[in-house]
């Protein structure tokens, strides 16, 4: 009787040891295990927060974030969308094309990030993430570098364009949000928003640099040197220091499937409302977003404001957008995500109308800081709330999907505000649409449901594999001293 009852204990702990976390309905305390004492659930429960091996800074789920997040600083998501504002004019004086011809390039690389994401992400969900990720920032790289070589035909500038959004399709938040959701659980939040602050760091870094940089060596040469970052920093160090957690990577013959197969099929969840009401408020986010700022250094200078106050406009935009990262991200591990990503598209919504009005850099400045502290963290929620609504099993096939939805619409911005400039000589109208939109979409995170696999602090990661091993052990001793 008491083999069986240890026996039962163990096979309850190797299961647990594979979902990575115990886990129960959103608003649910954490079952006990059957055959374990109530008071040994409840003792391994109240000091889950010191056990958790995630809280520790030598935790090296932790290294494994710091080269995430250098990775996606010199990537697509970083590099091309922040510098390209800056290209606009440069462009236009070379080649004589207008705004609306230059921002299809832009669309071309998004609508090229759109559709390669889903099926990047199925190769994410099916191989090792680093080795796709280190290829694709090389060819990232040598798509940067070929800009400099552009000639007045628009064709060569938009199949460069398309280029580098197939290669970053691979750079940006996809492939590395999948290596860390294999590390934590508890801690999820924070480590993706620090992931995810590496666009907002690129973002106070890139205008400026880019600016001193056409200043001093000219257009050409400054994507020369900007296509060295993902060359010489993102690949090599993706490639060499970025494994994913080998318990959800690896399957042992004999052993129950990994971890990284909890949850629902692609197919199930695009179904759900949880994920419609994701994927509208991310779209439309990325609207105003997006639009904002592929035209904002231009939209800035035709109002009288200077070039250097311009770049310096995004990159507070940049600052603000850093820290409300770092900031809500750290809050998803405490509070609803849908109360977040209301915060976060009431903020940006606001800003961006604020935007659209400033005839000023002191006006500008303070609408940027607002804009700032929304705008972007919808790349903490994604991964976020994909995680917790519908598990490992198809993450990075959904996470494309999602993003497929944002850069789509991010396409669709700068095009239309392009257009919309030139024939009225204004961004004003149109922005505040957009911006109302978004004000929309934030009333609407509401309606998401409570978390289907929600994070608990209960024991967790090596605890539960110490406390596996704890049981198989005895387990065998007892079964020896039987026999």
């Amino acid at each position: 009787m008491r083999l069986n009852r240890k026996a039962e204990t163990a096979a309850h702990l190797r299961l647990l040891v594979i979902d990575g976390a115990f886990r129960d309905d959103a608003f649910h305390a954490p079952r006990p295990l059957t055959g374990m004492p109530a008071s040994m659930a409840l003792t391994n429960s109240n000091n889950a927060a010191d056990v958790c091996p995630e809280n520790s800074l030598g935790y090296p789920g932790w290294r494994v974030v710091a080269v995430c997040h250098l990775g996606v600083l010199v990537g697509f998501a970083t590099v091309f969308i922040y510098s390209f504002s800056l290209m606009v004019k440069p462009l236009q004086e070379e080649f004589g094309w207008n705004r609306e011809q230059i921002a299809q390039a832009f669309s071309l690389a998004a609508i090229s990030v759109a559709i390669c994401s889903p099926f990047i992400g199925k190769l994410f969900d099916g191989f090792e993430p680093r080795k796709l990720i280190a290829t694709f920032m090389a060819l990232f790289g040598v798509g940067l570098a070929s800009l400099a070589w552009l000639t007045p035909h628009l064709t060569q500038f938009y199949l460069n364009a398309v280029f580098i959004g197939i290669a970053g399709s691979g750079t940006y938040q996809l492939g590395y949000a999948r290596i860390v959701t294999s590390w934590f659980e508890r801690r999820l939040g924070a480590a993706l928003s620090i992931v995810v602050a590496g666009s907002g760091a690129g973002s106070f870094i890139v205008p400026p640099l880019v600016q001193h940089l056409l200043v001093t060596y000219g257009w050409r040469h400054t994507y020369l040197i900007l296509s060295t970052l993902p060359l010489l920093i993102g690949a090599p160090l993706t490639l060499i220091f970025a494994r994913s957690s080998r318990i959800h990577v690896t399957k042992k013959a004999g052993e129950i499937e990994a971890a990284a197969s909890t949850g629902v099929t692609w197919r199930q969840a695009i179904v759900s409302r949880s994920f419609l009401l994701l994927v509208f408020g991310v779209c439309c986010i990325s609207l105003s977003e997006n639009g904002a700022l592929a035209h904002l250094v231009p939209m800035l200078c035709d109002r009288g404001i200077k070039a250097g106050d311009a770049a310096l406009t995004v990159s507070i935009l940049g600052v603000s957008s850093l820290a409300g990262r770092l900031l809500l991200g750290w809050l998803l591990d405490y509070l609803e995500g849908s109360h977040i990503a209301m915060f976060s598209m009431l903020a940006a919504g606001t800003g961006i109308l604020f935007l659209a009005h400033a005839q000023s850099f002191h006006s500008a400045a303070p609408a940027a800081l607002i804009a700032g502290l929304g705008a972007g963290c919808e790349l903490d929620l994604i991964p976020y709330m994909l995680r917790r609504y519908f598990g490992l099993r198809s993450f990075s096939t959904l996470y494309g999907l999602v993003y497929s939805g944002f850069a789509v619409a991010g396409a669709i911005a700068p095009l239309l505000l392009g257009r919309i400039y030139d024939k009225t000589g204004s961004y004003t109208v149109i922005l505040s649409i957009f911006s109302g939109v978004t004000i929309v979409a934030a009333v609407s995170m509401l309606l998401l449901p409570a978390y289907r696999y929600a994070a608990h602090s209960a024991v967790q990661g090596s605890s539960i594999a110490s406390a596996s091993e704890s049981v198989l052990t005895t387990e065998t001793g007892a079964s020896l001293e039987g026999n």
